[in-house]
């Protein structure tokens, strides 16, 4: 039977003797590899699943908003080159009545054709039937709002649409590609039960919304490899005079640039958090490999003394990391398996998409082996080397003991003014810096991790909180289905219990300057305003000029512009006007992209002075009920939003979804705030056994002897805690910015409450992990730690 080589079975001897410090390597090794095969897995199954969902779905690459177009012409459409597919809809905002004890949902009602299939943008049945299309009370409703209320086939829900009443059956929940990401009008975020969209037979809804023989939405599918720009051109010139908008591609329709951002910033999730995690096992390897070698010299000294030459030595340590990096890749792989299901089911049950099954990547499972085994390389490479390199005469000989000097200030004298406890720890800080250091440096990251982990939900809330409590003040925000003018907000603003009203206007605009064009959204506001105002990240409210542009970050990053250039600004609504303005300020914002002008000025260049996209009301709370009648008997709303439901709404699905993830990553830095703190307790009373031995031998109790350590570690950590914090605040910061979009812009957070939480709970994993290395110090063997190394 053949046996084991010595150097083997010295390798197991020394990884049963380290388990708790290797397991701490491993757990966190674990970590980082288990998110960057879960984020990177899950995007590239969230990009499959969404590239399968748009072909099968036929999603559309262009779309265009009309007032009003003969049906006729879409045949003219479709003969245009590169046009493969069409389909010519009818749209139009509706109210859902829920009673005045509720405030009013708003809907978006798209025809459907005869037969159910569509050419571009196919629904899909998650439950019940298509509707019938010579009845005019079915309809298909989205999940997520049958969902967020309760509904089944069956349900009966009445309608307001274009100032006609009706009840209508629900015969069926529906997804589409076009909705993967709900938001109501004028909003960015979901409300899944303030917004519905329903889908309603074609004849029916051309009746409703006074649209027989002709289509106010136009959706195409192109040919493969057409460009968009020669197509949406083409439309531009033909839907002109029927006050069509630019036609948008798939980088602009809402839903689909939605979901592409989320794929973005699981990219770069999976290049900023798993880089942390293995760095710092790469760390702790460093430090327990380090030690090792330096406790073992003179088995080193033996080894190569019996003949072993340096490749075997050298190779025999290495098995050390290599064994913890294996177990590490094993964990991290079931690890990343079950985060990555569990990530996959949130985006399925935000998105609706039809399957979302969660595949390992090859690529991500060889870049996170290939990852770890390089960030093992990197801590061990060191230790490795000296261990290659000592010469067996060198290691055989006892380690010079520490050198303590005089220190500038008399360093010196203090150390005679101390009681000898607090001499001894003091000098063996001192006289050994590097291990010290490293300690310092282990706990540190240890906080930093914790204070980054606090930073995402900090700044979640922080930005939800500019957005609907510094920026958005009012209680309801009522759009329009179309700009009308001063009637309309004089009629709005004479609802029962308004007590103040400021109108707004939504234009959309091509923005161009430096040979570059971005499609983004103008914003008229009052310059005045209280109800809704421009503030930046800061808080702080900006005022609106009516001669000059205030261009959010976003959109100055695109067009490449800075305060004092001038932009072409081309309507592609309305008269389609084009202006030439300078950009007054540039301002970063938490949340859109696009430009703010006076509202008296917008409408006055826009050429359509008064008109206005809807307005921003106060509602006297007693009055809810008598408003909420009221808004069901106006025909010309397209939507409703009340800004605290919207709120609520966003912090439930951030509680449940990116609240549930963040606790996660908190939880994987508590767990390495504690690996690292047991390791450096651990490590430290290995190498302090013989001085403890010594001390127990010269009187010294159990207590006295213990509180030696516990002392020395938390005078450490306590140097460790401000530099966690420091090092925790710029990373995170880092962190926040290289997860915004064009659309959202994390604030920079600093509390000081979350940095001393983190400091707490590292403080109490160190005093933990003391507790449980204390007991070792009971069990020193006198005569074994005693014993000369000479």
């Amino acid at each position: 039977m053949k046996t084991a080589s010595p150097l083997r079975r010295k390798l197991w001897r020394d990884l049963w003797r380290t388990r708790a410090q290797g397991f701490t390597v491993v757990v966190v090794l674990a970590i980082g590899v288990g998110l960057m095969v879960a984020s990177l897995g899950v995007r590239h199954s969230l990009i499959d699943a969404r590239d399968a969902y748009y072909a099968d779905n036929r999603l559309a690459d262009l779309q265009v908003a009309l007032v009003r177009a003969p049906r006729p012409l879409a045949a003219r459409v479709a003969a245009l080159p590169g046009v493969q597919a069409l389909s010519a809809r009818v749209v139009a905002g509706a109210i859902i009545e829920l009673g005045v004890a509720e405030p009013p949902v708003s809907a978006r009602v798209v025809s459907l054709a005869p037969d159910g299939e569509e050419a571009v943008n196919q629904p899909w049945l998650v439950a019940g039937r298509w509707p019938v299309a010579a009845r005019s009370d079915e309809v298909l409703v989205n999940e997520a709002f049958a969902t967020a209320r309760g509904l089944q086939p069956g349900s009966r829900l009445p309608l307001l649409l274009r100032g006609q009443r009706a009840e209508v059956i629900i015969v069926g929940i529906a997804n589409s590609p076009e909705f993967v990401f709900v938001s109501p009008p004028g909003e960015l975020f979901p409300q899944p039960d303030r917004f519905a969209v329903l889908w309603m037979p074609q004849r029916a809804l051309e009746q409703a919304a006074q649209m027989a023989g002709a289509f106010n939405d136009l959706v195409l599918r192109l040919a493969p490899g057409q460009a968009v720009a020669p197509v949406a051109e083409a439309l531009d010139g033909l839907l002109a005079r029927y006050g069509a908008q630019r036609a948008q591609g798939r980088d602009r329709i809402p839903s689909a640039r939605f979901l592409d951002q989320e794929v973005q910033q699981l990219a770069t999730m999976a290049k900023i958090l798993p880089p942390i995690f293995l760095a710092v096992a790469a760390f702790l390897l460093a430090i327990i490999l380090g030690r090792l070698i330096d406790a073992e010299r003179s088995n080193i000294g033996l080894m190569k003394a019996f003949g072993y030459h340096a490749g075997e030595v050298g190779w025999r340590y290495a098995g050390f990391p290599l064994v913890l990096v294996l177990m590490g890749l094993a964990g991290g792989l079931v690890l990343g398996t079950g985060i990555g299901r569990w990530m996959a089911d949130l985006y399925l049950e935000i998105y609706r998409l039809p399957a979302l099954p969660f595949r390992h990547d090859a690529a991500a499972i060889a870049l996170s082996i290939a990852t770890a085994f390089v960030a093992a390389a990197i801590g061990t490479a060191a230790p490795l080397r000296r261990v290659i390199l000592l010469p067996p005469a060198q290691a055989l000989a006892p380690p010079p003991p520490p050198r303590y000097r005089a220190a500038a200030g008399g360093l010196e004298r203090l150390y005679h003014q101390l009681e000898v406890p607090a001499r001894i720890v003091l000098r063996r800080l001192t006289g050994a810096p590097r291990r010290s250091l490293t300690t310092v440096a282990g706990l540190a990251c240890a906080v930093m991790l914790l204070v980054v982990s606090s930073r995402f939900p900090l700044a979640i809330d922080r930005l939800l909180s500019l957005t609907f409590s510094e920026s958005k003040r009012q209680d309801v925000a009522l759009t329009l289905i179309e700009p009308q003018g001063r009637a309309d907000v004089l009629a709005l603003s004479r609802l029962p219990g308004v007590s103040e009203v400021e109108a707004f206007r939504y234009a959309s605009v091509e923005f161009s300057a430096h040979g570059r064009r971005v499609e983004e959204v103008l914003t008229g506001l009052p310059a005045d305003g209280r109800l809704e105002r421009l503030v930046d990240v800061d808080g702080r409210a900006q005022a609106l000029r009516d001669d000059g542009l205030v261009v959010t970050a976003g959109l100055a990053r695109a067009l490449a512009v800075v305060p004092g250039d001038r932009v072409a600004v081309r309507f592609t609504e309305g008269l389609r006007r084009t202006v030439d303005l300078p950009v007054v300020a540039v301002v970063t914002v938490a949340s859109g992209m696009g430009a703010y002008l006076d509202l008296a000025a917008l409408q006055r260049l826009a050429g359509e002075p008064g008109r206005v996209s809807g307005a921003n009301a106060r509602l006297d709370p007693a009055a809810l009920p008598a408003f909420n009648a009221a808004v069901n008997r106006t025909p010309g709303l397209a939507g409703v939003s009340y800004v605290g439901l919207a709120e609520a709404s966003m912090r439930r699905i951030f509680d449940e979804g990116a609240g549930t993830m963040d606790a996660l990553f908190a939880a994987f830095a508590i767990v390495m705030a504690a690996g690292i703190a047991y390791a450096t307790a651990s490590v430290t009373l290995a190498e302090q056994r013989r001085d403890l031995a010594t001390l127990k031998v010269l009187g010294f109790t159990p207590v006295e002897v213990s509180a030696l350590l516990v002392v020395e570690v938390l005078v450490l950590t306590v140097v460790a805690l401000p530099l966690g914090v420091w090092l925790g605040q710029h990373a995170a910061n880092a962190f926040l910015a290289a997860m915004g979009t064009d659309l959202f812009t994390f604030p920079d957070i600093h509390d000081a409450a979350a940095d001393a939480r983190a400091a707490l709970i590292v403080v109490a994993s160190v005093l933990a992990a003391l507790l449980v290395v204390r007991r070792g110090i009971d069990r020193i063997d006198l005569v074994e730690s005693l014993k000369s190394r000479e």
